[in-house]
């Protein structure tokens, strides 16, 4: 890939995450690499810091923002910047990251088609490197929409193929993709907001590939720790509710609508027979959220999300995997093994 291509670092009272990200990717020797780091509204003696260590380097614009923008409005705000100039693609890289050589090398051969909207990294767990973190998103006919790969053996991700949509921990976007589509949608904050783009680019045609061999070290949701509570998981299902009635065509909506009411049924059998309030709480809240206080606004999406709907829904349906199976082993791992997700970590 023969022009340079600019990152994205968002920084938010993670210094020593970020500086090593950093280090990772100007060790690379990216030709003509650019850093656009941003920090979300971090504490006083932390932006020192990150003003003493980078505001006089030159490969790096050091961006302070007043307050924390949450990761969506953040990135819309250097997309825009970006976009001006006269960039092929758009790095955006999670600040808990570590790039090894051998991606600096791939990136630089890189040589994508036009229809390629984006590259979905290899991810690879930072504290135990036989195990993914994830390799891109797929879709369910619930409408979630979840990583590929994780928790799974490396071994098992060796070849390329297209997923619907990239994690923004590690992606390059293409400007042309971003200047058809758009940006992150700003109903998300902190989260959902690359699942959502990864969909809207496959259902207006786009490509997303994985690439095993563009691999980054992932030390998995440093900056989400800090804010992992009801309110986040609230959000995180609402986004997903909001997502598929936003871009879904209707003939799917319609054919997974008498199984996803079972669905929902059973779930709440489930958390009622098990007693698991907080899950109840959430599913019913994001219902209440997405089609009664947000419904002007889904339905406002919807309407503008029609023009992206270029693809035949029978494509994204069959894209779909069926969610039974992975409800399945859900069921096993947190009710009969007794295992904690991470919404009850909280």
């Amino acid at each position: 890939m023969s022009n340079p291509i600019p990152f994205i670092i968002l920084n938010w009272n993670s210094i020593n995450d970020t500086q090593e990200c950093i280090e990772s990717v100007l060790h690379g020797n990216y030709e003509n690499c650019v850093i656009y780091l941003m920090d979300n509204g971090s504490k006083d003696e932390e932006i020192q810091l990150l003003k003493n260590a980078y505001s006089a380097h030159d490969q790096i614009n050091l961006i302070l923002n007043n307050e924390n923008l949450g990761f969506t409005k953040a990135h819309n705000n250097a997309f825009k910047e970006l976009l001006k100039e006269n960039y092929n693609y758009i790095f955006v890289l999670n600040n808990d990251t570590s790039l090894p050589l051998e991606t600096s090398t791939f990136i630089k051969n890189l040589e994508l088609d036009s229809n390629t909207g984006m590259i979905s990294f290899k991810m690879i767990n930072y504290w135990n490197r036989e195990l993914m973190d994830n390799t891109g998103h797929k879709m369910l006919s619930s409408g979630e929409i979840i990583p590929i790969g994780h928790g799974e053996s490396i071994t098992q991700y060796q070849d390329s193929f297209e997923n619907i949509g990239a994690c923004a921990g590690a992606t390059l976007y293409s400007t042309k993709m971003l200047q058809d589509i758009g940006l992150f949608d700003e109903y998300f904050e902190t989260g959902y907001e690359d699942a959502e783009l990864g969909l809207r680019a496959f259902i207006a045609g786009y490509k997303s590939i994985y690439q095993p061999q563009a691999i980054v070290y992932h030390k998995m949701g440093q900056s989400i720790k800090k804010i992992f509570n009801y309110e986040y998981t609230l959000k995180v299902q609402t986004n997903i509710f909001y997502t598929n009635l936003k871009l879904v065509h209707w003939q799917i909506l319609a054919l997974n609508f008498i199984p996803f009411v079972l669905r929902y049924f059973m779930i709440t059998l489930i958390d009622i027979v098990f007693w698991r309030p907080k899950y109840l709480k959430v599913q019913y809240h994001a219902i209440y959220n997405i089609l009664i206080r947000d419904r002007k606004i889904v339905f406002k999406a919807r309407r503008e999300a029609k023009k992206y709907r270029r693809i035949s829904w029978r494509k994204l349906y069959l894209k779909q995997e069926f969610f039974l199976m992975r409800d399945i082993r859900s069921f096993n791992k947190f009710i009969i093994k007794g295992e904690k997700s991470y919404f009850e970590k909280y």
